[in-house]
């Protein structure tokens, strides 16, 4: 029998066809969530698990005042490893990172003048991850380090249907007034922290037990402000601001959060 060209190539594509194996698409599956403000691009990656089988809780990470940096992505990761999906947003777009106090403040200032930009921002980003066929959108948890904790609650303030919202560190006060909180609240704070003193700890409280929230504060004897950042106590010391690394209470804080993500 005469072979043409066209039966050859045939032959050969269908071969080809039989021999390569299908990936699994969720192996190599990590979509990109992003959208534009004001000339400025906001992009995060919903990353999952090597393993996995069904739809996956998602939990939401919003970073310090420094920006998304690698602090973050390392608490990314380490809640990867334990199953969860999560979303490293950034806040400040265009994935800005800055190292000195007086650059993050002047990032992290407007959202603590008008915290509806935070708001608006981590809708865009949890509306558009829910979209993602791995993520659970009934178990949505976001949390929060330093300037990130407050972001987190005031996101819980607005009345966000969210299954629950932590704070590391983070500002207990706010110009917000809240209607209602849906989501369970858990607070993580340093007793030795002068970003957060007694004060506002205590009108924290009064506020939750106002709104009737579901919530639980835990407070670390002698852990000041970024008690969970390994760098934290270099950092302290190099810009003279008081913030430090607390091994203790950073362990003891971490087992909070996985007990708060388990209920």
């Amino acid at each position: 029998m005469k072979l043409t060209l066209a039966m050859v190539l045939t032959i050969i594509i269908a071969s080809c066809g039989h021999m390569s194996k299908k990936k699994d698409p969720k192996s190599e599956y990590s979509p990109i969530v992003s959208f534009t403000e004001e000339g400025k691009k906001f992009e995060a990656k919903v990353s999952l698990p090597k393993e996995f089988k069904d739809k996956l809780p998602l939990i939401v990470i919003v970073h310090e005042w420094w920006g998304r940096n690698e602090y973050v992505m390392n608490r990314s990761q380490m809640l990867n490893d334990l199953g969860y999906a999560t979303l490293a947003v950034d806040l400040f777009g265009d994935s800005k990172v800055v190292e000195t106090p007086a650059e993050a403040m002047a990032l992290a200032g407007p959202f603590y003048q008008k915290p509806e930009l935070a708001i608006s921002k981590l809708n865009k980003y949890i509306e558009l991850a829910k979209l993602d066929p791995h993520v659970d959108a009934s178990k949505i948890f976001v949390i929060g380090y330093c300037f990130g904790g407050t972001q987190a609650l005031n996101l819980a303030r607005s009345g966000a249907d969210l299954k629950g919202v932590v704070s590391f560190h983070g500002g207990l006060a706010t110009s917000l007034t809240s209607q209602g909180i849906k989501a369970n609240i858990l607070a993580l704070n340093g007793l030795a922290d002068p970003m957060v003193p007694a004060k506002e700890r205590a009108g924290f409280e009064k506020e939750m037990k106002a709104l009737k929230a579901n919530y639980k504060v835990v407070n670390y004897k002698g852990a000041t402000h970024a008690f969970t950042n390994p760098k934290a106590t270099e950092v302290g010391k190099k810009y003279k601001i008081p913030v430090a690394y607390n091994k203790k209470a950073d362990e003891a804080s971490w087992k909070e959060l996985l007990i708060f993500l388990k209920k």
